[in-house]
């Protein structure tokens, strides 16, 4: 990040990114399970250097989570980015599993039978904490009052009669609000990397900011396997990710390779 405020001094219009946790993960080069002083002083740090190299109307989406017995720490995340000069503009909730009771499901005339249950996640092992179902992304800003183009990730209407009822309702799509629904994929090998958000959650929150195609530049100061730089390349946009992990890097630049050669046929 040293490097590149030299070569991109307030030039870069999103940061999107999911730093460790401090949690214990076993990553190949980083250890996961700092002094928690130490921990919270090193996201401070990087937070002064994003808002260095981030542009007067730029964002920052900063994906954080805990463990169940320590929810307090991606608060305290959050409060070392604004000591460092950001606003928090919003507090999206990315869900990574649910289950809707039929009863609840709402849906008029719907063939669910059962209620809905999807996602995945990992089931804890303690009579005390419910099993963590869901993480933070916090959306800061500069000035707190960036523009965004909501309806770029808006939902379809479920009760259709809002749309003429409203004037202000123009088309069926509505605000996706700050809860967000997203899986991971479903893979039958061992995942390369311990904790990484999938190639959507970058890409809804680029679209939630609003991009152009001509001088529009990304950023992921942890870019890990690369998943900001596929939502990049789906939007065809440019991006710059750093990686202190060599293999993470190596398996990033093949799903890039893939997924350049896939668009080119």
């Amino acid at each position: 990040m040293d490097n590149l405020k030299k070569d991109y001094d307030t030039i870069v219009d999103v940061i999107v990114t999911s730093p460790p946790y401090n949690i214990g993960k076993k990553y190949h080069t980083y250890n996961d399970n700092k002094d928690r002083n130490d921990y919270l002083d090193w996201l401070f740090q990087v937070a002064k250097k994003s808002f260095a190299i981030l542009k007067i109307d730029g964002s920052f989406f900063l994906n954080v989570g805990s463990i169940t017995s320590d929810p307090l720490l991606p608060f305290q995340v959050a409060g070392k980015f604004i000591l460092a000069g950001f606003v928090l503009q919003n507090t999206i909730h990315w869900i990574k599993s649910v289950s809707i009771e039929k009863e609840d499901v709402g849906i008029r005339n719907s063939s669910c039978s059962d209620g809905i249950s999807v996602g995945h996640f990992r089931p804890i092992n303690s009579n005390r904490f419910l099993t963590n179902l869901h993480e933070y992304i916090f959306h800061f800003t500069k000035s707190g009052d960036k523009l965004l183009d909501k309806l770029s990730i808006g939902v379809p209407y479920q009760d259709k009669t809002n749309i003429n009822r409203w004037k202000s309702v123009t088309m069926d799509k509505r605000d996706r609000g700050n809860v967000w629904f997203i899986s991971y994929p479903t893979i039958q090998q061992s995942r390369p990397h311990p904790a990484t958000f999938p190639e959507k959650l970058p890409r809804l929150c680029i679209s939630l900011h609003g991009y152009h195609k001509k001088n529009f530049l990304v950023y992921d100061p942890f870019m890990g396997i690369g998943n900001t730089a596929l939502a990049c390349l789906e939007l065809g946009i440019n991006y710059i990710g750093t990686e202190i992990d060599k293999d993470y890097i190596e398996y990033a630049n093949e799903m890039i390779l893939k997924k350049l050669q896939k668009d080119s046929k």
